[in-house]
């Protein structure tokens, strides 16, 4: 078991650094770009909603809002229905960064798999799939992960 267990820790390593190349010459941290995926996904949202997402406090999401704001990818509003509440979206700008980076992860990625003879990669895909349905489905709900796709 500790040889899956150090064979995953060392895979994890690698897919945070397709994860971090993939923003490479891009202008953007990938704590900021986390804050736009998970923007991406929900669409516009209190802060507070993603922070939880992110799993970090209210404060860094404040911080990382006003990088992306400064740089066009996010905007800013007062909800109208409780002025205390700042809401968070994405702008065309900052979309089209999560489409850029995300086909970048993808295209290393399968660049990586495409490396395995067939059997290997069709083991690669069973396991990953049996690790996932291991996992269950609250281990990839909550915040958001690098992986996702």
């Amino acid at each position: 078991m500790n040889d899956a267990v150090d064979a995953l820790m060392a895979t994890t390593r690698l897919l945070v650094g397709v994860a971090t190349r993939a923003l490479e010459d891009l202008g953007m941290s990938l704590p900021q770009f986390r804050l736009l995926l998970v923007l991406d996904e929900l669409g516009a949202s209190p802060g507070t909603v993603a922070a939880h997402r992110l799993g970090t406090a209210a404060s860094s999401v404040t911080r990382l809002g006003d990088q992306l704001e400064a740089s066009g990818h996010l905007t800013r509003r007062r909800d109208p229905a409780n002025r205390s509440v700042v809401v968070l979206e994405p702008t065309e700008a900052g979309r089209a960064l999560v489409g850029t980076v995300l086909a970048r992860r993808r295209e290393a990625l399968a660049d990586l798999v495409g490396r395995l003879p067939d059997e290997q990669r069709h083991a690669l895909t069973a396991a990953l799939t049996a690790l996932r349905d291991a996992a269950g489905p609250d281990l990839g709900v909550g915040p958001v992960e690098l992986m996702t796709p």
